[in-house]
């Protein structure tokens, strides 16, 4: 494993995102263990451990992991959590994305749980083929990509390929939310703030909503 620069701050950053954790779990986006958060910590990507109780978060409760390999980095105590596979897809294909938020949420956890629009499928009509990304209807910009049959493993090589297969080749034309079968959906961003909002824009667009959106962190002072 070839060393990996690490930012200087990066205990600072350790705690700021268990706090944000801990928030966003206030807030009813991370009920009991469910959902994750990642950021870019120099070449290295920070996240939530496995099997993390998010009310209770604390610096401890993440991990720093080589983005390539998706391992915990040498000294590290913990264990990335399951979704580590999909942040670290995100992280390495999209160059802006410095943060990703995921939520597991009641209902969206399978592309079943999407309405197509009318203008996509008409009576009787099977809609587009399995293999091809779909749009969820709602507002313009809070219609999420699907990835309706993830890598039965989720390593990061193969999470990868299907990640950037379904993303289409581009991150400019990217939006900036992806919904996993049976994971839940992902948002990313520059910043906190940035994954936060296209949260609340597929939330807009969802129903029923994947949460009350009331109480989200502040992202002042999220330092990148």
């Amino acid at each position: 494993m070839k060393p990996l620069y690490l930012r200087e701050d990066t205990e600072r950053q350790r705690e700021r995102l268990a706090a944000t954790v801990r928030r966003l779990h206030r807030s009813g986006w991370m009920p009991g263990t469910s959902g994750s958060l990642s950021l870019r910590s120099g070449d290295a990507v920070l996240i939530t451990a496995q099997d993390l109780d998010k009310g209770r978060a604390d610096a401890r409760d993440t991990v720093l992991v080589d983005p390539s390999e998706g391992l915990p980095l040498l000294g590290e105590t913990e264990w990335p959590c399951a979704e580590a596979p999909v942040h670290l897809a995100l992280h390495g294909y999209l160059p802006d994305c410095e943060t990703v938020v995921h939520v597991r949420a009641a209902g969206c956890t399978a592309p079943d749980a999407l309405d197509v629009g009318a203008g996509d499928a008409g009576a009787g009509d099977a809609g587009p083929p399995a293999a091809e990304p779909r749009r969820r209807s709602g507002p313009a910009g809070s219609t999420p990509m699907v990835l309706p049959d993830p890598p039965e493993r989720l390593d990061p090589g193969r999470t990868a390929d299907a990640v950037r297969a379904v993303l289409g080749g581009t991150a400019a034309g990217a939006p900036p939310a992806l919904l996993v079968a049976g994971l839940g959906v992902f948002t990313w961003g520059r910043d906190l703030g940035e994954a936060l909002a296209a949260l609340d824009r597929v939330e807009e667009g969802s129903r029923p909503p994947l949460g009350s959106g009331a109480g989200v962190p502040d992202p002042a002072g999220w330092a990148r």
